[in-house]
């Protein structure tokens, strides 16, 4: 095996289990360096996106432990009951946790500690999971509302955590912004400027995606009745915020309830929107990242009515709509835009705040780049 060149020994690697390469990486010190590569990492992360089936994770919450029901979306009736359990907690078991969201199989998720947070990530493939150092911006000294985001900036091959604090000011938001660097192992204070007529965030995402070329996104409002929606970006490479303005055409709903959740189509931001009254749901996608210009209405659901009320979710990897039902709490459904069928989940005794991320086999690995050699 020594002798073989490097490709064919990559070609090898490339179709184990992400757990078959970390006990490969302990072999020498040529194969951990082989292994460790960023191209290596990244041609496994697709093929096992493009090659495995798709498996969902969906994450319900109490106040002792965090339970998951994972599901094939290519056969929804066959459940993993023992696909994997944590508590949300380590130290405690009477503590709220929650999903901030997964990225190439590396799932962020955080649980309270006394008045302040405490943030985890996991690789489940591994069987790892990292705490992050407590940031400097602790949330006892600071009463304002908490938003956190997890991403991946392609350009530093990096995976970030972004943390928000929205003090209170009824005319405009004044957040305190910090962000967590997965390769440094450290928390950076970030002072640029915020949009200044940004109100309010809404942070009732189901599906856990990664954002668009580095980006992470919250749905936010503008003007002090909070009637305005908008897109608020962060680039995690640059480290500054920017303004994504709505389809005009979900800035009026004529006096009804809609529901509005970003996602990513194709690589691509998207927007959808359900009108309760009437099942209205459109997909709006941004052909142009950052072009307000560039939004296209790229499907409408006609096959809903009024009695469905159903509530967008948003998109998997595969391009597969999830969407579920006001008054069928139990049931989710995976929408094919191509073959435009549907596959049904019944996932039962979830609790609201649930979320729902797609787990991929992972190589990645979650020590800081300083101490992946140790």
């Amino acid at each position: 095996m020594e002798n073989l060149p490097h490709e064919v020994l990559s070609d090898i690697f490339i179709q184990l289990s992400a757990k078959q390469l970390a006990q490969m990486r302990r072999v020498c010190k040529d194969w951990n360096a082989l292994l460790s590569e960023s191209s290596f990492v990244k041609s496994h992360l697709h093929r096992s996106i493009h090659h495995n089936d798709e498996i969902l994770m969906f994450f319900g919450f109490g106040f002792d432990c965090i339970s998951i029901t994972a599901r094939p979306s290519h056969s929804p009736k066959i459940e993993f009951t023992n696909f994997f359990k944590f508590h949300a907690n380590p130290q405690s078991e009477r503590s709220f946790g929650n999903i901030i969201g997964s990225v190439n199989g590396l799932i962020c998720f955080y649980y309270r500690v006394g008045d302040d947070y405490a943030v985890c990530i996991r690789n489940h493939s591994l069987s790892a999971v990292l705490t992050l150092p407590p940031c400097s911006l602790g949330s006892s000294h600071n009463p304002g509302k908490i938003y956190f985001r997890f991403g991946y900036d392609p350009k530093t091959d990096d995976y970030k955590l972004v943390k928000l604090i929205a003090l209170f000011n009824p005319r405009r938001m004044e957040p305190q912004v910090e962000v967590y660097s997965l390769r440094k192992g450290s928390w950076e204070l970030i002072f640029q400027s915020f949009p200044s007529h940004i109100t309010g965030i809404k942070d009732e995402d189901e599906v856990c995606v990664d954002g668009h070329e580095g980006h992470v996104h919250w749905l936010c409002y503008t003007g002090l009745n909070w009637m305005t929606p908008s897109i608020l970006a962060f680039d995690l490479s640059v480290k500054t915020f920017s303004e994504i303005p709505l389809p005009d055409s979900l800035l009026d709903y004529g006096g009804h309830e809609c529901f509005i959740v970003l996602g990513v189509l194709a690589g691509k931001l998207c927007v959808m929107s359900c009108i309760f009254e009437s099942g209205k749901c459109e997909l709006w996608v941004m052909d142009e990242y950052g072009v307000a210009e560039s939004w296209v209405k790229h499907h409408a659901f006609s096959q809903f009515n009024g009695d469905d009320r159903i509530i967008p979710f948003g998109f998997t990897s595969r391009s597969e709509f999830l969407f579920g039902f006001m008054d069928d709490v139990d049931r989710y459904d995976l929408y094919d835009l191509v073959t435009t069928k549907t596959k049904t989940f019944k996932i039962h005794k979830l609790s609201n705040g649930s979320k729902v991320v797609e787990y991929v086999d992972s190589p990645v690995w979650i020590a800081p780049a300083n101490k992946l050699n140790n």
